[in-house]
């Protein structure tokens, strides 16, 4: 889910489908009209042309039945089998004296005066009158109440019951064709996210829509400028640490000397020795630019086969004969002989001993420092210290972002193995206290799987 909550596929979906369904009901609205129109008007004529039929039929064959005397004009029907009829009629005079009907024809349920023409009656049944040609009688068809109604509802029914099955059909190729149209979109966000924010190189264009195309290429100008900044302001660093590096190393000897040859118990001694520790911080410095600067570089992208067991190891000789560790160091394996990630090892190894080198400059005195191997893909750091604030804790993942500016650290270790580790796809965590513990701290690295 995105931090807006929506997505453009979703939206387009959406969308479509409801502005088809809209579309496809207005359309069946008005195909509904139409229809009633239309049904309307075959009633109609169907009505008109059975009474244009039936009326000199019946003159003809029931002359004597409807010439008879008035005293004798009782409505009378012709024989018939019973059934139900959908239409009835009567035969009645000019005057309105009905004289013959069918078997279910109403009583009281006609239109006078007789006239030719449509018309409904108070049961709501559609009429029409025939006049026969000599004006003496006519003919009244009724079509019964709600049978007209039923005949649309039905229809209307038959023709809405299709589209309602194909909605569903229609809302699935309506997602299939946005999330078809929109692959080149979910492409080009997988190999942005695959990248990370190292990878400057330019993306592909050519199997991008016209569309995505000229945005991408603007994209890849942008890609360009911005790393070619970022190269001049590496090197910038590069060079200004390495042309560092020889003029400080030779000022820190001399210093060293001047200091012993005046002696360290005089105060010139003792300024020579501050300013010989100012060169020594210095070189610290210009050393861990060194290190950011391979680091952003691009150092620990390589994807070569890296045991850190094996690293872990070699750093652990490295360090344990050093005085500031003073026999403190512990190593454990977990029982493994090789664990194998991939990356960098030199880079992977600048962040091991960035990790190290703060545990003995900052952790207590009095407390081990504990290089541990897992669980699963990581190695972890501990070192005795005090509870650290989570607000504060967050903080020191940043350049020069120091603890204790007292110390004689320069705040980018953490930094540069930040990101050594993000560009390997791993992460670094901190914690303070370890878990389990009351105090101390731990810096933990993790691998992604190789």
């Amino acid at each position: 889910m995105t931090p807006s909550g929506w997505t453009l596929s979703g939206r387009l979906v959406r969308s479509l489908s409801v502005g088809l369904s809209f579309c496809w009901i207005l359309g069946a609205g008005l195909a509904s009209l139409a229809v009633r129109y239309e049904l309307n008007e075959v009633f109609d004529s169907v009505l008109q042309e059975t009474a244009q039929h039936l009326l000199p039929e019946i003159l003809n064959q029931q002359s004597e039945l409807l010439d008879a005397p008035a005293a004798h004009a009782a409505p009378g029907s012709l024989p018939a089998i019973p059934h139900d009829e959908y239409i009835t009629y009567q035969i009645l005079t000019a005057s309105g004296t009905v004289r013959l009907r069918s078997h279910q024809a109403p009583a009281d349920a006609y239109i006078l005066p007789v006239a030719t023409g449509f018309s409904w009656n108070a049961l709501g049944q559609r009429i029409y009158t025939e006049l026969s040609v000599d004006g003496r009688h006519a003919i009244q068809i009724a079509e019964p109440a709600g049978h007209r109604r039923e005949a649309v509802l039905f229809t209307i029914l038959l023709l809405l019951l299709p589209l309602a099955g194909l909605l569903p059909v229609a809302v699935w190729l309506v997602r299939r064709s946005v999330r078809k149209g929109l692959r080149p979109i979910k492409l080009l966000e997988a190999e942005l996210s695959a990248r990370g924010g190292a990878n400057l190189s330019p993306l592909p264009v050519s199997a991008l829509p016209e569309e995505l195309s000229r945005l991408v290429m603007d994209m890849n100008l942008m890609l360009r400028r911005l790393a070619q900044t970022l190269d001049n302001e590496r090197s910038f660093a590069r060079n200004s640490a390495h042309e560092l590096r020889t003029p400080v190393a030779a000022a820190l000897v001399q210093t060293q000397l001047l200091g012993m040859h005046l002696g360290e118990a005089t105060p010139l001694g003792q300024r020579a020795l501050g300013i010989a520790a100012e060169l020594k911080r210095l070189g610290r410095v210009a050393e861990r630019l060194l290190q950011l600067s391979r680091a952003e570089g691009g150092a620990a992208m390589a994807r070569e086969l890296v045991d850190l067991v094996a690293l872990a190891r070699l750093l652990f000789e490295e360090f344990a004969p050093l005085p500031e560790v003073a026999g403190r160091l512990r190593f454990e394996t977990g029982g493994l002989a090789s664990l194998f990630v991939r990356g960098d090892v030199d880079a992977f190894g600048i962040a091991l001993r960035n990790l190290l080198e703060n545990a003995a400059r900052h952790g207590d005195a009095a407390e081990p420092i504990t290089l541990r191997l897992g669980p699963g893909l990581g190695i972890s750091v501990t070192n005795g210290a005090p509870v650290i604030a989570p607000e504060v804790l967050a903080r020191l993942k940043q350049p020069f972002e120091r603890l204790d500016h007292a110390t004689a650290g320069t705040g980018l270790g953490l930094a540069i193995t930040e990101t050594i580790m993000r560009q390997a796809g791993g992460t670094l965590r901190l914690a303070s206290p370890p878990p389990g513990q009351a105090s101390g701290f731990e810096a933990t690295l993790s691998f992604p799987p190789p």
